[in-house]
């Protein structure tokens, strides 16, 4: 219990295993949680799309936009000019 709390007796391997899963376990939660957003908004916004147009393909078409318009993704560097 007292190892747990003051963080004594863990090899350093250990540690770093556990920073790592918890990072890979946050991304990962992360990238779901847009995935399940534009899901919910595809759901909505189906009328605005052809007729039969597959609810994955307006979700990701959802998430290209977002990332479009914050700069992230291949849209990090799209403003900056090659010198």
């Amino acid at each position: 219990m007292l190892k747990a709390l003051f963080n004594q007796g863990y090899s350093k391997k250990f540690m770093d295993r556990i920073e790592f899963r918890r990072e890979e376990y946050y991304e990962k939660r992360r990238i779901q949680t847009i995935r399940d957003n534009a899901m919910k908004m595809a759901h909505n916004w189906s009328h605005e799309y052809p007729t039969g147009t597959p609810l994955e393909y307006i979700r990701d078409d959802i998430i290209e936009c977002w990332e479009r318009s914050s700069k992230v993704g291949i849209y990090t560097n799209i403003d900056k000019k090659d010198k």
